[in-house]
């Protein structure tokens, strides 16, 4: 992460310190959020935590075409 300094005004400030309380979290990471989402900036994806992917196995072997069916079995 890049260190960066921004001045604002004292409204603003108490803003985002009460974004940050209600979110219990730093007034740093609601102003990272808030950027980002107004910058349209996708954050990249961490596949290490979908590394359940695949775990899994069935006797089936086309789950992955017909899971609709298989589930619609299952609710129906």
């Amino acid at each position: 992460m890049i260190r960066f300094q921004i001045r604002l005004d004292e409204p603003t400030y108490e803003e985002l310190r009460r974004l940050a309380h209600n979110r219990h979290t730093s007034i740093s990471s609601v102003a990272r959020d808030i950027l980002r989402e107004h910058l349209m900036v996708k954050e990249p994806v961490d596949y290490t935590k979908l590394s359940f992917i695949g775990m899994g196995s069935s006797k089936e072997g086309d789950i992955s075409e017909r899971h609709d069916d298989y589930l619609a079995e299952d609710f129906l």
